[in-house]
């Protein structure tokens, strides 16, 4: 867990999901389960970029 703590593993989980949303959007036939996991990967591509920007803003505030 210590890789999450850093603002850069944020950053590059957020990224991550967020290219599995969208390849999953452009190539995957419309299946339930695969809506859930779009709405998954979004999610956490959301989450994590906000919690990224929120340590890089409190790391800048600190100085």
């Amino acid at each position: 867990m210590n890789f999450i703590k850093k603002k850069e593993g944020l950053f590059l989980i957020g990224n991550a999901s967020l290219i599995l949303s969208v390849f999953l959007s452009i190539f995957a036939v419309d299946f339930l389960l695969l809506n859930f996991f779009k709405g998954l990967f979004t999610g956490i591509s959301v989450v994590m970029n906000l919690g990224y920007l929120l340590k890089l803003r409190m790391e800048k505030n600190q100085i």
